[in-house]
C-alpha cells in the first residue's frame, strides 16, 4: 500500500512538473491552432509572426474584463500593417452561455473594435496549446513581436488589473513596432 501511495505522489509530481515546462512566457515562440471566428468557419491566430499581435484570452463570464487595455490599444490607433489586436473568447469556461449568445456578443465586439480580429475558442485549444492553465473567470493578455515570440504575458481578474497594466502593454507594443520601423 505504501508503494501505490508513493507512485502515487511520484505521478503527480511529474504532472506538476510538466505542466509548469509547458506554460508559455516571455520568450517563447508561439505555435499557431485553429480555432473559430465569428463566422463558424476555422481560423488560426491570424499574422503569427507577421505582425505586433495583442492577443487578450478572456472567459466569456467576464468578457470585458480586458477592455481598459482594449481602449487604450484602439485610442493608439497603431498602423495595421504593423499590428494586429485580437480577441479570443474562452467559451468553454462558460457551460451554461448557449453558442448563439457567445457569437452574437463577439460580432458585437467585432463592431466595436472593427480593426481588431475577434475569435471563439470553444474548447480550451489555445489554453491548452500554449499551456496557459485555468482561465476561468480570467482574461490573459499576450504581446507578440513579429518574431512569434511572446514578449509580455499577465492574467488579469479585474478590470483595475487589466488597468494597471496599460503602461506595460502600450511600452512593449510600441518598442516591438519601433524594431519594424528601423
Amino acid at each position: 500500500m505504501k508503494k501505490v501511495n508513493f507512485k502515487m505522489i511520484l505521478v503527480f509530481a511529474a504532472m506538476f512538473c510538466t505542466v509548469g515546462l509547458f506554460a508559455v512566457q516571455a520568450g517563447d515562440v508561439l505555435s499557431n491552432a485553429t480555432i473559430k471566428n465569428t463566422s463558424g468557419g476555422d481560423e488560426g491566430i491570424p499574422f503569427l509572426g507577421q505582425k505586433v499581435l495583442v492577443i487578450q484570452y478572456n472567459d466569456v463570464d467576464v468578457k470585458d474584463i480586458t477592455d481598459p487595455v482594449s481602449n487604450a490599444l484602439k485610442a493608439k490607433n497603431y498602423d495595421q500593417s504593423v499590428y494586429l489586436g485580437i480577441g479570443v473568447a474562452n467559451c468553454k469556461d462558460a457551460p451554461f452561455k448557449p453558442d448563439r449568445f457567445i457569437t452574437s456578443a463577439a460580432a458585437k465586439k467585432q463592431a466595436a473594435f472593427p480593426k481588431s480580429r475577434i475569435l471563439l475558442d470553444y474548447n480550451r485549444i489555445l489554453q491548452g496549446a500554449w499551456g496557459l492553465g485555468n482561465c476561468n473567470d480570467q482574461g490573459v493578455i499576450i504581446v507578440v513581436g513579429k518574431d512569434g515570440k511572446v514578449k509580455f504575458i499577465k492574467k488579469v481578474k479585474s478590470q483595475d488589473e487589466s488597468s494597471a497594466l496599460v503602461g506595460q502593454v502600450i511600452s512593449v507594443v510600441d518598442a516591438e513596432i519601433a524594431k519594424i520601423k528601423k
